[in-house]
């Protein structure tokens, strides 16, 4: 099964996005052709694998944006697009993962992709990784707020509130990834995301409240 990755693209120019998206191997990308829409997601919780961005963008370049980024996100994977080889050592500061210029776009990017692809799997730990529809996908463990049982479906809530789904058993995932506590026979939580926990309730980081069974409440208790 292909993984998939979240991937943004931020560029002004369309024929290097178009460049960009040919290249990449049937991935999905998001697109942003400014840079202040880019960090408006990005402060509003979504979170990207790998982002390609372009050094010469308008008003905010991509330096200046990617540090901006790093305060919000410090592990997304940034390839810098450029078309001048000057620019190829400007972005250590913000912990740039590789470079790419615009005239190489077509040769260049599939050897890179496979640099991407080493990195990401090396860092599978700190993911969620799923399968559904006959694809599979990962979510940043920091990213997932709780699971929720809902028929034969688990639902993923997230922090940018966007929601995905999958075929299988709450236990079974509990025991795979231990970053998450049982509280009710319906949820899974990420201990990380717990803000208050009180008699038969757990208030969340996004201040979602989630119902606390008695079942569940003494496994709770450590976490006070």
């Amino acid at each position: 099964m292909l993984m998939q990755y979240k991937i943004a693209i931020c560029d002004d120019e369309s024929l290097h996005i178009e460049k960009i998206r040919n290249a990449l191997p049937d991935q999905e990308s998001e697109i942003f052709t400014d840079s202040q829409s880019l960090l408006n997601a990005v402060v509003g919780g979504k979170r990207y694998d790998v982002l390609f961005l372009d050094i010469l963008m308008p008003k905010l370049d991509g330096i200046s944006l990617a540090r901006e980024l790093r305060e919000w996100d410090t592990e997304m994977l940034i390839v810098f697009i450029t078309s001048q080889v000057e620019y190829m050592q400007t972005g250590y500061e913000v912990r740039a993962f590789r470079y790419l210029l615009k005239d190489q776009i077509e040769t260049g990017l599939p050897i890179i992709w496979k640099d991407i692809e080493r990195e990401l799997f090396e860092r599978q730990d700190a993911y969620f990784t799923y399968a559904f529809e006959r694809k599979t996908y990962r979510v940043p463990l920091r990213d997932i707020l709780y699971l929720e049982s809902e028929l034969r479906r688990i639902v993923i809530h997230t922090t940018s509130s966007d929601t995905a789904f999958l075929y299988g058993k709450l236990d079974d995932l509990a025991s795979a990834y231990p970053s998450f506590v049982r509280i009710h026979k319906s949820y899974l939580v990420n201990r990380r995301h717990i803000r208050t926990i009180s008699v038969g309730m757990v208030v969340l980081t996004n201040g979602d409240p989630l119902p606390v069974s008695r079942k569940y409440a003494f496994e709770l208790e450590k976490y006070k």
